[in-house]
């Protein structure tokens, strides 16, 4: 009887431990699963991305910046139509790391929150995954997102598209393939390379078989 107790014990102290998580840059390691996310959208790159992922019947993952949602709503609600994840990205995708104002916290809560409003004003949508710009998760964004029942979502591999060509992107993502990968990608019009070599990508992931979910399916994440 002893040993059940002390077993339920350690057994409520794991789930306790699952449930206060909310910090993610990967999943499962024993599953066949990646995630395909794109920030900083929408833009008029964004149409081009979503047909990309009709025609390969894939589902991923879009966080979105809340000034470009009511700039581009029509964007926006499409994503959502199309059935991807929608998900939150702050309102002006200003970057923490280097903001030394004495309101920060209040800042990073005033970011989420609106942007949260905009795109449920826009696509009825309540968002609950967050990325901070540039991957920002020090432990005052993770309080803000703890207060809003938010997960913090950042990524296993992503690269900087200003500096490499199509080719080399397309060689770096295969080469960071596993199981549980989170690839971020960014959703610009400046950035129209993503689009050469996103469905060669899908069809590498397919052909080695990988399951492509979204960011909630891969992490089975719900509403806190």
């Amino acid at each position: 009887m002893k040993k059940i107790i002390v077993f339920l014990f350690f057994m409520n102290i794991c789930v306790c431990t699952a449930q206060a998580k909310i910090f993610y840059y990967d999943g499962c390691k024993n599953v066949k699963k990646i995630a395909l996310t794109f920030d900083d959208g929408p833009n008029k790159v964004t149409k081009k991305i979503l047909d990309i992922l009709k025609r390969k019947s894939v589902r991923a993952t879009f966080f979105l910046v809340g000034a470009r949602v009511k700039a581009n709503p029509d964007m926006a609600k499409a994503i959502a139509f199309a059935g991807h994840e929608v998900a939150n990205h702050t309102y002006q995708h200003i970057n923490f790391y280097s903001y030394n104002g004495k309101d920060k916290t209040a800042k990073i809560e005033e970011e989420l929150l609106q942007s949260e409003n905009a795109i449920k004003e826009i696509t009825n949508i309540k968002t609950f995954l967050v990325r901070f710009p540039y991957g920002y998760s020090k432990s005052d964004a993770l309080e803000v997102a703890r207060k809003y029942g938010y997960y913090v979502i950042n990524w296993s591999f992503g690269c900087d598209w200003k500096k490499m060509t199509a080719e080399e992107m397309y060689d770096k993502y295969r080469k960071s393939v596993k199981n549980g990968a989170i690839f971020l990608m960014h959703d610009l019009n400046e950035n129209t390379k993503v689009l050469l070599f996103l469905s060669y990508f899908i069809d590498e992931l397919k052909k080695s078989n990988y399951e492509i979910v979204t960011i909630s399916e891969l992490l089975n994440l719900k509403h806190i």
